[in-house]
């Protein structure tokens, strides 16, 4: 049954500040992607979804757009982009709302003299897609420090997550590939250490200097494509198989480093996922590695090869 009834879509147009046919490639780092069909800014993002969940409208939660490849056909129903961004410390735990960007706790954690959260300062995404993912960056995962995750479960209601309920492993959590694939994350608290502030800076600051001169930063890109194998880097296997500096069209495996695809300007989302697909082939052919992704397709994506 499709879900575009009359009611639906009033109620759908008469949500304050959403937009109609709006254009996700300006939310996502790669900048490229079709439109949302119903777009919307909003800290009240659980219960958005309860309502979209009770009236059958397919709904995506949005953060930072990083580690996402949107259709260029777009994405149906309604996109919500989470913005609240409020944080609390006390002692040494610290409360963050799912739209806070990681880099930004970093430097709030360092400002409070916590320790063991500079790793954070090299994950481009916010709180909620940290969770979503378990993100991390040199050697470090959100899992080491998560105390617990806030949110909703359409139909369920507000929940709690402890974080061995979130099933959270190399890139995915139950909320990616699990039983909670549907829930929205609207914040999360993790446990750090007291320590020195200054020291920390001082150590995201060799990192992010690190970074600048090994990832291309400054460019149109979404975070790390494949997932490291066990053992070996995935990015070192797509160089080894002679495919830095690949391209598709204007979407580009980057010659600064072969685990990231740039957009040179005005890619389109198709230029990417043939560009990732030709990659995962090639590196499959040389050698017998298949490689799987951590940027997440989404929106509405035809048939596959």
């Amino acid at each position: 049954m499709d879900w575009r009834t009359g009611a639906s879509l009033e109620w759908l147009a008469k949500l304050p500040g959403v937009r109609r046919d709006h254009p996700l490639a300006r939310h996502t780092s790669l900048n490229v992607g079709g439109p949302a069909e119903f777009f919307i800014e909003t800290s009240t993002a659980p219960a958005l979804a309860e309502e979209c969940h009770r009236r059958g409208i397919p709904y995506l939660p949005l953060g930072a757009g990083t580690n996402l490849l949107v259709a260029d056909a777009g994405v149906e129903g309604l996109v919500i982009r989470c913005v609240n961004r409020g944080w609390k410390v006390a002692g040494t735990r610290v409360r963050a709302e799912a739209g806070l960007k990681m880099m930004r706790l970093a430097r709030i954690c360092a400002d409070h003299d916590l320790v063991g959260f500079e790793w954070a300062i090299g994950v481009p995404g916010t709180v909620g897609g940290a969770v979503y993912q378990n993100a991390g960056c040199w050697g470090s995962e959100l899992v080491e420090v998560l105390i617990q995750a806030e949110g909703a479960v359409p139909g369920e209601g507000p929940q709690v997550w402890r974080k061995d309920r979130l099933g959270l492993g190399y890139r995915t959590s139950a909320l990616r590939e699990g039983d909670l694939a549907e829930a929205i994350v609207s914040a999360a608290v993790i446990e750090l250490r007291a320590g020195d502030g200054h020291a920390a800076r001082q150590q995201m600051g060799r990192w992010t200097l690190e970074r600048n001169l090994t990832q291309p930063i400054k460019t149109k890109n979404c975070g790390s494509v494949f997932k490291n194998p066990p053992g070996d880097s995935a990015g070192r296997l797509v160089e080894a198989a002679g495919l830095k500096g690949a391209r598709e069209g204007a979407a580009q495996v980057s010659e600064q480093h072969a685990n990231f695809i740039v957009n040179l300007g005005g890619a389109a989302a198709a230029d990417v996922d043939r560009l990732i697909r030709r990659v995962q082939d090639g590196v499959s052919e040389r050698f017998g590695v298949a490689l799987d992704t951590e940027v997440e397709r989404v929106g509405r994506w035809g048939p596959g090869p």
